[in-house]
């Protein structure tokens, strides 16, 4: 009896520490939550940047047409929106609007049925169940009831101001590139049907995304295709419709004559920097994007790794994201940095400057004056005797502070409330951009060291180099430094055709500058066309220099 009784302790302190163990384990084991994370920001910084340039315009957009960043928006109360539909009604539930009449129109057309065909079987029928609009088919023509389609063109205005969810790149695009991951992938947790049915799943897709806004006191989605649109929950909600008109009936027209895709494209094409008229107010420091967390973004399709994908990367840090994205949804609108502001302004200084200094066309004398202008401003020269001393440290190094001063010069103004105001988003766009400026910074600095003629103690000059085969060197070496920054940066602004070259830019009067010409025949002018020997048309017409 007492073997028994000490195994059956033995057997119990085994069955305890076996116990133990897997719930130990288990503990160790337990996944902890995706976060958003400095390293990933960092790592990212080039697609952060990006994104935030190209948030809410068209050219962009489409450039990086695989966004994966989500923006709060406030869409100001008497904010104009269309709607094109073979319906009279007010839709019954989430349905389409567009910022453009003209993309609204494409849908709104009227058409005539061919001899013998009900509504469902018309070319029209056929040709929206390609398409997202109208997500519901119209409702108040019954089969049989009319020989032709009518379409109507109703305009809705915003009555308040709309809270809306602004997912980036051509996320109405309807493709297999990963156009969709944010919203199949992210806000519906990878609960699309694995074959879309009608209209691409746009029904399934507007309905799923629309109960998850609902519930965070949303009224719709933000998406860009050929043109900026808006899936809105409920129209009995926070939008008057003020007008409706009937299209035209075009019984010889084909489909894409009634669609008219030129002028569509033009509507659109009009917003290639920004959806304009204040219609749409990003919240910046309310960002979310998958770029700020460790998650995988790597293509499923080996042909095209410049895209990038959430198709690879766990379900369980999708979910991380979309609960990270909903709390910031519930938080009050913040507006505390316009970051794009910030990321316009280094584009700005610096776009058109790198395409000359990248350009293998221009001489020594003209890249050497761009490299020199993009730098003076930070570099504190050397005194000469009779100079009033700025600089306070004898033992400072010059180059480190102009360094300095580069990296953070558009920065500056974002630091005042730092402290006090900025969130965890904040910081992280902001070491994004801050690595960008390191980068532009880093290069110029490193080129203006390649050019500077070392010989040359008293007048450190960029172009002071007296064997000119070995400047052509310095040039090449230092020419090659911006060719890789331009690859590298990649930003939407240099796949755009520019209407002057690399050196030349589009000149009107200007005072003190301008001559007739200018004015009567705006034009490019080349770098050394422009100077103050150009005038003429002022008066009193008068020479500077």
């Amino acid at each position: 009896m007492a073997a028994v009784s000490n195994c059956l302790i033995k057997f119990g302190l085994i069955l305890c520490i076996l116990v133990y163990l897997e719930s130990t384990c288990l503990f160790v084991l337990a996944r902890s939550p995706l976060v958003p994370d400095r390293e990933a920001a960092e790592r990212n910084y080039i697609h952060i940047f990006n994104s935030i340039q190209a948030a809410g315009r068209q050219w962009g957009s489409a450039i990086y047409h695989n966004g994966l960043s989500f923006f709060p928006v406030v869409m100001p109360m008497g904010t104009l929106l269309y709607h094109g539909s073979q319906s009279r009604d007010l839709p019954p539930g989430p349905e389409w609007m567009a910022f453009e009449v003209e993309h609204a129109e494409a849908f709104a057309f009227s058409a005539k049925k061919k001899n013998g065909e009900d509504d469902d079987q018309s070319d029209v029928t056929a040709r929206h169940s390609l398409d997202q609009k109208p997500i519901t088919l119209p409702i108040n023509q019954p089969k049989g009831s009319s020989t032709y389609f009518r379409g109507y063109l109703h305009t809705y205005r915003a009555n308040r101001d709309l809270n809306i969810l602004y997912v980036d790149g051509m996320s109405a695009g309807k493709s297999f590139m990963g156009t969709l991951d944010t919203q199949d992938l992210v806000l519906r947790e990878n609960n699309t049907s694995e074959t879309w049915g009608p209209f691409m799943d746009e029904i399934e897709r507007a309905e799923s995304i629309c109960q998850l806004l609902t519930q965070l006191k949303y009224d719709g989605l933000m998406r860009m295709e050929m043109g900026f649109e808006l899936i809105y929950c409920d129209f009995a909600n926070g939008v008057d419709r003020i007008m409706m008109t009937r299209s035209a009936i075009h019984d010889e027209k084909s489909f894409e004559s009634n669609m008219n895709p030129f002028q569509w494209a033009r509507a659109a094409a009009e917003r290639y920097d920004g959806i304009g008229g204040d219609r749409a107010r990003l919240d910046f420091s309310s960002m979310v994007s998958a770029y700020f967390f460790p998650v995988n973004i790597s293509n499923t399709d080996p042909d095209r790794p410049d895209l990038h994908r959430l198709a690879n990367a766990n379900l369980e840090d999708l979910k991380d994201i979309n609960r990270h994205l909903q709390g910031i949804l519930k938080a009050p609108r913040r507006f505390k940095v316009n970051w794009q502001a910030v990321v316009d302004m280094i584009v700005a200084r610096y776009s058109h400057r790198l395409a000359l200094l990248a350009s293998p066309e221009q001489p020594l004398e003209v890249f050497s004056n761009e490299l020199e202008i993009a730098t003076q401003a930070y570099v504190n020269a050397p005194p000469r005797n009779g100079d009033i001393s700025v600089q306070e440290n004898p033992d400072a190094n010059l180059t480190t502070d102009a360094l300095l001063a580069c990296k953070q010069h558009y920065l500056l103004p974002t630091y005042l409330d730092r402290d006090s105001s900025w969130g965890l988003e904040d910081h992280l766009i902001h070491a994004a951009i801050y690595r960008v400026t390191t980068h532009i910074c880093d290069t110029f600095f490193n080129a203006r060291a390649i050019m500077v003629d070392d010989h040359d103690d008293h007048n450190r000059s960029l172009g002071g180099l007296a064997n000119h085969d070995k400047r052509l060197d310095k040039l090449t070496a230092a020419r090659h430094l911006f060719v890789t920054l331009k690859q590298t940066l990649a930003w939407s602004t240099w796949r755009k055709p520019e209407i002057c070259a690399a050196d030349e830019l589009l000149l009107t009067v200007m005072w003190p500058l301008g001559t007739s010409d200018d004015y009567w025949k705006p034009g490019c002018r080349t770098y050394d066309q422009v100077n103050f020997a150009r005038h003429g048309y002022w008066k009193p017409d008068f020479e500077i220099y």
